[in-house]
């Protein structure tokens, strides 16, 4: 079979084996939740399928059996087990294995996991097989008139709904759930301000909703405030409003409505708006009229959707591929930095055109292939479910993850390396930071120990934070177990920041016992070594007796950055334009203040010649850049400012790797190098 049929499907078989972890661990906190019951289901259904019309026979044969016991749970609307949610997630581990590496998977381990399903489908056979489960709505995309319903929903809270404690804007967002949902919201009964009482309800709602569901479901939404508030549910007949899935005319629906089709003909032949005419001077009824414009244009929302969402297509790429054209649309902006630098020197306002129209096409295209590479770091955050839920469960500890900022975007190479520092950092936070149930109710604290996830976009870095809310560092221990292992000396006197950074020592641990999550040193070590590999920095925050944070701070993209070209000497410096704050000019100074002062701000001061030397004289006034990262910022004092320069990132080499304050290099339009300031690692070392 075709390598590249297969590989496709490995790919997507993989996403499902993610999806179904994510549907189970959901499972486990909410056995009732049958959406996630049924996209477990799915799921499975789906990688039986494709294994088997791949070769995949034994990943085929095992799928089935395991489908075979979620839908006993399924099809009898039975709430999942700890057990079931157990039994599926190793499962699952068992399927990738025989789909990444055959021979490691264990047959023994299978046999026990289809005995194990087997009597779990033995006891839900013996719930009431009267029950059925309750499908999911269909996505809009397969929207057919014949299939899907559209129902008229009126629903008019009572006057005291707020004291009762219901929100009616919670029972509307339940109903877009279900379906394309068009809203319109009645305030003809709000009362003037001095007569309105803050604690009743005067608003109503007319919904149109188009879905896969029966009326039963909709009507469900509000099942507490049938007998209290006013309520109707009433399916419309579709073929008023939409031909097959175009949509009728506001003269076919006022027909279909028994209005007269002369005073339909009459209104349209006028130059004003149809409606106004049939109201004000034909006399038809304003409901009619207005009821008949909104279900028109729900009509077209539905038509509209369901195209969008039918021709949205996606196609699956190799990650090398985008590399590859990431690395030419690298050479495209250098090749034309130099073209637009010739054609300057040259004057010719022709070429001026041309190469400003040449500029643009590669910023765009730079923009667009720098997109194709960014992916939300959920995907990442994503994985640490399952990892927090076994390491619970292995440490006998409560535990519960949060993820925060899981929409920011950062290049797919970064994730890729982020991926082992994340699974040590949470790692550390469980077993080290948060403590053991009883101490934390001795404490005063939540049964619950919590891990957060944190993402954060600013400019051209994101912060990621581990933070957990545990027992924060013990900085006395910490510096007792480094004197005791030479790292540092007995009568040395530390600053609580410089303490803190001794985790991060190689070989350092402060475990009293070995476990096989962790206390044999290697850890925090690797992760900082990722982190400066990828140019970021990593910190620690941490409070006794109320947690520890880790951030790390990392550039958003490996590639191409905008840049601010800066000069001195002889030597040429680009700033991340995204962490250029202000600049400003002033003279120079033999014996400059080491803090600027801007504003309410004291801000550090460091003059580039003090960083990188500089032979040729200075001249007499200096350029000041301002560049901030996160909470810090640093004055940075330049000869000149040359402006802003696309920037394509270069390596450069194992010699100057781990000089401080450099993060790579770029080619210059005439062929020069200018290094590529590493703001954050400056910010920090100058911080005041």
């Amino acid at each position: 079979m075709n390598d590249k049929l297969i590989e496709t499907f490995l790919d997507e078989a993989h996403e499902l084996l993610d999806g179904l972890e994510d549907h189970l661990l959901e499972l486990e906190k909410n056995p009732t939740d049958v959406e996630s019951m049924n996209a477990a289901f799915r799921a499975l259904h789906s990688i039986k399928g494709s294994a088997s019309m791949f070769g995949f026979d034994a990943v085929g044969a095992f799928a089935h059996e395991v489908e075979a016991a979620l839908d006993h749970f399924r099809s009898l609307s039975l709430p999942s087990t700890p057990e079931l949610a157990d039994a599926v997630l190793r499962s699952r581990d068992h399927i990738r294995a025989l789909l990444d590496a055959p021979e490691t998977a264990s047959p023994e381990e299978r046999e026990d996991l289809v005995a194990t399903l087997t009597a779990l489908s033995g006891k839900a056979s013996k719930k009431d097989e009267g029950a059925k489960a309750v499908a999911a709505p269909r996505s809009i995309g397969q929207f057919t008139p014949g299939e899907f319903r559209t129902y008229r929903i009126k629903y008019k809270p009572s006057a005291d709904t707020y004291r009762r404690g219901v929100k009616p804007e919670s029972l509307i967002r339940e109903l877009r759930k279900l379906g394309e949902t068009s809203i319109r919201c009645d305030v003809h009964a709000v009362p003037p301000l001095s007569e309105l009482d803050p604690e009743s309800c005067y608003l109503s709602w007319t919904a149109l909703l188009t879905t896969s569901m029966d009326a039963g479901t909709v009507r469900d939404v509000f099942i507490f405030e049938e007998g209290t508030s006013a309520v109707s549910i009433v399916e419309l007949d579709q073929n008023d409003v939409i031909d097959g899935k175009e949509v009728r005319r506001l003269g076919e629906i006022l027909a279909a409505r028994s209005m007269s089709g002369e005073s339909i003909r009459d209104a349209l032949s006028r130059q004003h708006p149809i409606g106004e005419i049939l109201v004000k001077e034909l006399g038809a009824s304003p409901a009619v009229v207005e009821d008949a414009i909104f279900e028109q244009q729900h009509a077209k929302n539905v038509v509209q959707a369901a195209r969008e969402e039918s021709e949205r297509k996606t196609i699956r790429i190799r990650s090398d591929k985008l590399d590859a054209l990431l690395n030419l649309v690298g050479e495209l902006v250098t090749v034309q930095a130099q073209l637009s630098q010739t054609v300057k020197d040259s004057g010719d306002r022709h070429l001026h055109g041309i190469s400003d129209y040449v500029k643009r096409l590669a910023g765009e295209l730079r923009a667009t292939s720098m997109e194709l590479r960014l992916v939300p770091v959920e995907s990442l955050f994503a994985k640490f479910k399952r990892l927090t839920r076994d390491l619970a469960k292995n440490l006998g500890k409560e535990i519960e993850l949060r993820m925060e900022g899981g929409d920011t975007e950062i290049d797919k190479s970064v994730i890729d390396v982020l991926n082992d520092p994340l699974v040590h950092l949470v790692r550390n936070a469980a077993d080290h930071g948060l403590e053991e149930t009883a101490e934390r109710e001795r404490t005063g604290k939540p049964r619950i120990g919590t891990i957060t996830l944190k993402a954060q976009h600013t400019g051209a870095f994101v912060r990621i934070s581990v933070q957990e809310d545990g027992r924060g560092l013990d900085r006395e221990k910490i510096l007792g177990r480094a004197i005791e292992r030479g790292i540092v000396a007995p009568d040395a006197r530390l600053l609580e920041e410089e303490v803190d950074e001794l985790i991060f020592k190689p070989g350092f641990s402060t475990a009293d016992i070995v476990s096989n999550v962790s206390g044999r040193g290697v850890g925090l070590d690797v992760v900082k070594t990722a982190i400066d590999q990828l140019g970021g920095t990593l910190t620690v925050k941490s409070q006794l007796g109320k947690g520890t944070e880790f951030r790390l701070d990392i550039p958003l993209t490996l590639a191409i950055i905008d840049g601010f070209l800066v000069r001195s000497g002889s030597r040429n410096f680009v700033i991340p334009l995204s962490c250029v704050d202000s600049c400003f000019e002033r003279e120079r100074r033999n014996d400059p203040e080491r803090l600027i002062v801007r504003g309410k701000d004291f801000i550090p001061y460091v003059s580039s010649r003090d960083l990188f030397g500089e032979d040729e004289e200075p001249p007499e006034r200096e350029e000041i850049v301002i560049v901030s990262i996160f909470d810090s910022k640093l004055a940075i004092g330049f000869d000149q400012v040359l402006g802003g320069y696309q920037t394509v990132i270069k390596p450069i080499g194992e010699i100057a790797r781990y000089v401080t304050g450099v993060s790579g290099a770029a080619i210059l339009a005439d062929g020069g190098i200018a290094l590529i300031l590493d703001v954050a690692a400056l910010a920090r070392a100058h911080k005041g």
